[in-house]
């Protein structure tokens, strides 16, 4: 792709995730014809499904990996840009959400695999050791130099966390052996529902909103419910996203499958009061609760309003 075609490129996907266009580039290669959110090393679809469970699982009705903590960082401003060889959470506040992955020296794991190669205050960058795949989370507005972090920079504190050094622990093994296998394309669909936690279409017509509320001028949004669970859970090619309030199931439909911005090959059907997400030979169902009770979005409205 000429460098103007990237540039472009660059400019509407950056109107789609909230980068900067730098960001946005970062995320495009040269040659790509494509937003690049989806073309990635194997390793990172296995890293960023595997992130998808720990920040889908909430509350009591979640699977096990609620219990890692890591939904927490939805409740922050973040947008994710992704790499081809690297994830990279963008947020004012680094080192909250870098907390919500990494374990400390001595304590229970958070998110088990996870590793620190580099922690700063502005900066933190993340080994996966299962996969071998890199997670950066890094603070708005800071200087990314792509030579960085292979090592802990100057000043790093990752020795506070467990860094690169410490092998897996028998409480991690364990808890890793309860999370079901995935088929390849259902890795590249949950993948790409993490890739899309934070993602608006630029007419506002729909919005996933960091699954927290929805930006203002958003049409017919689903309120949001703090105490509601959230709930990613499956196996093989079959899996099931539940969750209570905002986003509405048409939001998240529409940020996998939009012509523009959605993941290529992915189609949406309602299957009965839900809605069903399919790649390749994977399908997502989609549960919004009230949806699945009531039919539909307009319902939903109409008794909020009623109330």
């Amino acid at each position: 792709m000429p460098h103007s075609a990237r540039r472009s490129m660059a400019t509407v996907r950056a109107r789609y995730t909230g980068e900067t266009l730098q960001q946005a580039q970062a995320g495009i290669a040269r040659g790509a014809r494509n937003h690049g959110l989806d073309t990635c090393a194997p390793r990172q679809h296995a890293l960023r499904a595997f992130l998808a469970l720990a920040v889908y699982n909430r509350n009591s009705e979640g699977a096990p990996p609620r219990w890692w903590g890591a939904h927490t960082i939805t409740a922050y401003t973040i947008h994710v840009s992704a790499r081809f060889d690297d994830c990279v959470i963008f947020t004012d506040t680094p080192w909250n959400v870098a907390h919500y992955f990494l374990s400390r020296q001595a304590e229970e794991y958070v998110v088990p695999g996870l590793r620190a190669v580099c922690a700063c205050l502005d900066h933190y960058r993340l080994l996966h050791v299962p996969t071998g795949a890199v997670l950066t989370i890094r603070g708005e507005g800071t200087y990314e130099d792509q030579r960085t972090c292979a090592e802990p920079c100057p000043g790093s504190i990752h020795e506070r966390y467990l860094s690169v050094g410490n092998p897996l622990t028998a409480a991690e093994e364990s808890e890793l052996d309860t999370v079901p296998p995935a088929s390849q394309s259902a890795q590249v669909l949950l993948a790409g529902l993490f890739t899309r936690t934070v993602l608006s279409a630029p007419d506002r017509s729909w919005t996933t909103g960091g699954w927290y509320y929805a930006p203002p001028g958003v049409r017919s949004a689903i309120p949001y419910q703090y105490s509601g669970s959230r709930m990613l859970w499956g196996s093989g090619d079959h899996w099931m996203l539940r969750w209570t309030g905002f986003p509405n199931a048409e939001f998240i439909a529409s940020a996998l499958t939009d012509e523009t911005i959605g993941l290529a090959g992915a189609t949406a059907e309602p299957s009965g009061n839900d809605l069903v997400v399919r790649y390749g030979d994977t399908e997502l169902r989609l549960v919004e609760y009230h949806r699945h009770l009531l039919g539909s979005t307009p319902l939903i409205l109409s008794k909020v309003r009623q109330e």
